[in-house]
């Protein structure tokens, strides 16, 4: 199956807009791999950047399928700049979200515990049975 054929029975499936299927994919993405990369790597830092690779490297790999069509006969330098504009802000959609995100987590304390968890189960006395 073709990469543009599949992408259109999925927007064609979902009902979805192109640019809301973007920004859900680079969502998706980005989770998928915060929670895979959780056992792997322990640094939470590392762990986001990580995973900022792998959504930029998606969004870029997508947009290499969608003008294989006139990359692979042609070459790179064929692509119009309708095509270069349509890809920009293809690029735009998928990777700025996992970006705010990532931003978000690191210079501010929003995804941070505010006080350490205690326990709710806690012993006050040895008598307490």
């Amino acid at each position: 199956m073709d990469f543009n054929t599949f992408k259109i029975n999925i927007i064609e499936t979902t009902g979805l807009a192109k640019d809301a299927l973007h920004i859900y994919v680079g969502i998706g993405i980005y989770l998928l791999c915060l929670m895979v990369l959780r056992p792997i790597i322990k640094n939470q830092s590392i762990r986001s950047f990580m995973a900022l690779i792998v959504v930029t490297g998606m969004a870029l790999l997508g947009e290499y399928l969608d003008n294989r069509h006139i990359i692979i006969p042609k070459g790179l330098f064929a692509l119009e700049i309708v095509d270069i504009k349509a890809s920009i802000h293809d690029l735009i959609n998928t990777c700025l979200l996992p970006y705010v995100l990532y931003a978000l987590n690191k210079w501010t304390k929003i995804f941070h515990p505010t006080s350490k968890p205690t326990s709710l189960t806690k012993r006050h006395k040895k008598t307490d049975y």
